[in-house]
């Protein structure tokens, strides 16, 4: 950690752009809360995503309403010596969902990331499958619906854990059985698929949407379109002055897909290029 902050710091001083730490503080301004969201109750819809702090104003009939549990079809013991467990809130459908891996974790905020998801399940109903002759039962990590209702379920697991678990043979079996009816696929992902990179790039996305300011957003969107090419994003932050309000909104952009980063899998930095790819 101590090696990738003074990586950095000469990166920046090679630049030019090593900046004074400012005498004032001042916290992020999002439009909504980072968890949960403001309704007016029985009149906000379920897939609302509730009024901004702006909209809610001085209003009485305005209610926070915290995030819903998650719909897991068991309980997770929440104590484990051998791995991270945990529950992660589901930004889009303020819902929260359950974790039993640092790789689960990840793969969770990979769904959350895409905008193309619609639904996002954990641990959903236990299923049944035959293996060896002998009935088995066994339950899905995720199951995600995208916008077209294509669904895809998830059992993620270390890749040295597969052979020992029989996930491979547990999937094909599971497949044949539940396939389309449970879901249209069925994958098997490892750290192969959920790399350190594209995870953890998932989850800088996620927190910026936590605390996205769409008037931000547009001042960043409409400096990129002022520049008319490919950026560095610390060019950008250069630019507007304000290193991160800027990463936050780059990262809500991305996941609005109004602009591309270059080599989305590597691990965004402030040398990653963007480019706009359209006007709101």
């Amino acid at each position: 950690m101590l090696e990738r902050r003074v990586f950095d710091y000469l990166t920046r001083k090679k630049r030019g752009t090593v900046r004074a730490v400012p005498d004032g503080f001042e916290f992020a301004r999002p439009d909504r809360p980072a968890a949960g969201r403001l309704i007016v109750p029985g009149v906000t819809p379920d897939d609302d995503p509730g009024l901004t702090f702006e909209e809610a104003g001085e209003r009485t009939d305005v209610a926070w309403e915290p995030p819903r549990p998650s719909t897991a079809s068991r309980e997770i013991k929440m104590k484990s010596g051998s791995s991270v467990r945990g529950h992660v809130v589901d930004i889009s459908r303020n819902r929260l969902l359950t974790f039993e891996s640092i790789l689960e974790y990840l793969m969770a905020n990979i769904a959350m990331a895409d905008k193309n998801i619609a639904l996002i399940e954990d641990q959903p109903p236990e299923l049944r499958f035959q293996l060896n002759g002998e009935l088995h039962r066994h339950t899905i990590d995720f199951r995600t619906s995208t916008c077209l209702s294509f669904r895809i379920a998830y059992a993620v697991k270390p890749a040295d854990q597969l052979e020992r678990d029989q996930t491979l043979l547990k999937m094909r079996a599971l497949a044949k059985l539940h396939a389309p009816t449970f879901a249209h696929k069925f994958l098997v992902c490892t750290e192969m698929q959920i790399t350190r990179d594209y995870g953890w790039n998932a989850v800088d996305v996620n927190d910026a949407r936590a605390s996205r300011s769409k008037s931000y957003c547009d001042k960043v969107l409409d400096a990129l379109l002022s520049v008319g090419r490919a950026t560095e994003i610390w060019r950008l932050q250069d630019l507007l002055g304000n290193e991160s309000d800027v990463w936050n909104a780059v990262l809500c952009l991305y996941y609005d897909r109004l602009i591309q980063i270059d080599e989305p899998r590597l691990r965004f930095s402030d040398a990653s290029i963007i480019r706009a790819i359209t006007r709101h």
